[in-house]
């Protein structure tokens, strides 16, 4: 009987032991099931914003030079050519939200942009320039004062020719600048000038 009695303690136990595996193995994979869907929305999700962030490229066409530009930015001539009766030398171009600013000064040989001044309410954050292969780089960016916005910029001109550009943005905050990072990239590479 003692006998027996152990064969039961010992069987119960078994399937006592089994059902509480079983019970740790669903909810272990209730749990990955979970996470794998909570993954999952969050790819999606992330690839949703992607796809709204995409943009679709508009020409501006300048005194002498083209650029495109995100097509839902709004278009603000500056500088008119100093060497056309048509066009312009500088334009801005400003997002949907204010939130982020682009700039290109491009004329027929070289110019100073004095759309770009600094202003009474500004401070220059810093400074850098240099010469590759023959072109003279000059980086510069400024703040206002009360921290609502940043404008950075990138003058470049040839050493010989003196032949200048200028690009630039404006923006509220890094998240700002981080958003249109790849569309400012593109209107950067984008520019095509013309001498004549």
């Amino acid at each position: 009987m003692l006998k027996n009695r152990s064969k039961f303690v010992f069987f119960l136990s078994f399937i006592i032991i089994f059902s509480c595996k079983k019970n740790e193995t669903t909810d272990v994979k209730s749990k990955t099931d979970t996470i794998e869907m909570m993954q999952d929305s969050a790819v999606n999700e992330h690839k949703g914003r992607e796809e709204k962030t995409v943009s679709t490229y508009s020409t501006y066409k300048g005194a002498w030079f083209d650029i495109e530009y995100p097509a839902i930015f709004k278009v603000e001539n500056s500088l008119k050519s100093s060497t056309s009766s048509e066009g312009f030398d500088s334009v801005f171009f400003t997002s949907p939200d204010g939130k982020v600013q682009f700039y290109i000064f491009s004329p027929q040989w070289s110019g100073k942009p004095g759309d770009i001044k600094i202003q009474e309410n500004e401070k220059m954050l810093e400074t850098k320039a240099e010469t590759q292969n023959g072109i003279f780089i000059n980086r510069w960016t400024v703040a206002a004062k009360d921290g609502s916005y940043f404008r950075s910029f990138e003058e470049s001109s040839e050493i010989e020719g003196k032949i200048n550009k200028v690009f630039g943005i404006k923006y509220a905050s890094k998240e700002d600048l981080e958003r249109y990072r790849e569309e400012y990239l593109h209107f950067k590479n984008s520019l095509k000038q013309f001498a004549d």
